[in-house]
């Protein structure tokens, strides 16, 4: 199983308190629900996606400033990649991960890395 949470789920969010709310408890039911269904061979990990150009960034992506300051704090100074996050989903669906379980796989470009 894998849960798509989000890095705002991770830290705290201005503005976005109830989106970081739902993503934080996303990543709090994968965990959990990995112990509970790791005996029967069900592996459930979260993907945890940082600023992704999607329409749910549009907003973000409007104007030059907007951009500017989202894209402040990545580390690699540019937008996620829908496929980078496809990507990792496939990683954590595969027998790649086959020892994984309860964990957040971020995909972020260092955002989340900064402090």
């Amino acid at each position: 199983m894998i849960n798509v949470a989000s890095v705002a789920g991770l830290n705290g969010s201005p503005f976005m308190s109830h989106y970081g709310a739902a993503k934080a408890g996303l990543i709090s039911f994968s965990r959990s629900l990995a112990i509970e269904l790791a005996a029967q061979g069900v592996r459930v990990n979260s993907l945890v996606p940082g600023w992704i150009e999607t329409d749910l960034t549009d907003f973000l992506r409007g104007t030059k400033e907007a951009e500017a300051g989202a894209l402040a704090r990545v580390p690699m100074a540019r937008w996620g990649r829908p496929e980078e996050i496809a990507h990792a989903a496939l990683f954590l669906a595969s027998d790649s991960s086959s020892f994984m379980t309860g964990q957040e796989l971020i995909v972020d470009g260092g955002l989340s890395a900064m402090p």
